[in-house]
């Protein structure tokens, strides 16, 4: 997707029938999945969620993509935590051994401490972020969303002829 058209979705997509559970849950998604390597089976599964629940898919792709740029920093958090428990925890060796000879479960990439550890430290961070993200969209929904819907920018990208000639010569 160009920049112009992420810029219409997402505009698309905050401003029209949109409740403020499902904002937050397409923030807490995104967060989720930035914090999560994108190369293997486990984000695309976390991407598959995004498209089956209800939420904001373009919050959570702009989230998502916030976060992703933001993650290199989160690293050394996310390495400490996944390697405290695929390497410090002899409890869970066997786990780990019966997930790994799984058949698909490899792909998944469990194995490598920033993965693991960007998986549980987004399952950590889900709800609060979830909770801030719904209370900043209902200050949104109650006091910016009209004026936000309103703004000649918003209505000149909705409306404008040269945006959708570019969209249909962009889908041929």
């Amino acid at each position: 997707m160009t920049p112009l058209g992420l810029l219409r979705t997402l505009i698309k997509g905050i401003s029209e029938n949109t409740t403020p559970n499902e904002l937050a849950a397409g923030a807490a998604m995104g967060v989720l999945i930035g914090l999560v390597p994108k190369a293997n089976l486990t984000a695309q599964l976390l991407l598959v969620l995004i498209m089956v629940f209800r939420v904001n898919v373009p919050l959570a792709a702009v989230v998502g993509l916030l976060v992703s740029l933001v993650s290199p920093l989160v690293d050394p958090i996310t390495n400490a935590i996944g390697y405290k428990l695929l390497a410090q925890t002899p409890t869970l060796t066997p786990l780990w051994t019966k997930l790994y000879n799984m058949p698909v479960m490899p792909w998944t990439a469990f194995n490598n401490t920033i993965v693991l550890g960007g998986l549980i430290l987004g399952l950590i961070l889900f709800a609060p972020s979830f909770f801030l993200a719904r209370k900043l969209a209902r200050v949104y929904d109650e006091k910016y969303k009209d004026r936000f819907t309103g703004s000649k920018f918003v209505k000149a990208v909705k409306a404008s002829w040269l945006c959708d000639w570019y969209f249909k010569m962009g889908a041929n």
